[in-house]
């Protein structure tokens, strides 16, 4: 096992607090559990000539943000759309490229958004 400290904005931290103390575990457990899935789900991307084909989810407060991404990131985006739920901005990618290409664009978006998940189709 090997320790280190990780700083967290406040509300993900007590979202944090929140959810593993309905699972009854500790705060240690929760984040290794999620940061196992997030390597897991990110294993083919680091492959050298790994092509992804998927669709990007964004959920943001601001579309403006979001459609910059869009147009810096054209080269790897086919389709795209953006509807509003729930007073939110949802935005709908089609994204093909490189897996470096693709997982970079979702930590962009990841950063402004409340939510980017990439599903991968192949």
């Amino acid at each position: 096992m090997k320790r280190f400290g990780v700083s967290l904005p406040r509300e993900v931290a007590d979202e944090v607090d929140k959810v593993s103390e309905e699972l009854g575990i500790t705060r240690s457990e929760l984040v290794a559990n999620a940061l196992q899935q997030y390597l897991e789900s990110r294993r083919n991307h680091s492959e050298p000539f790994h092509q992804c084909l998927g669709v990007l989810l964004a959920l943001s407060d601001a579309t403006l943000e979001v459609g910059d991404m869009v147009e810096e990131n054209k080269s790897s985006i086919l389709a795209y759309t953006h509807m509003h739920v729930n007073g939110k901005c949802l935005t709908i990618l089609v994204v093909k490229g490189s897996g470096a290409e693709v997982e970079k664009l979702t930590l962009k978006l990841s950063q402004k958004a409340h939510m980017a998940k990439y599903v991968p189709l192949l």
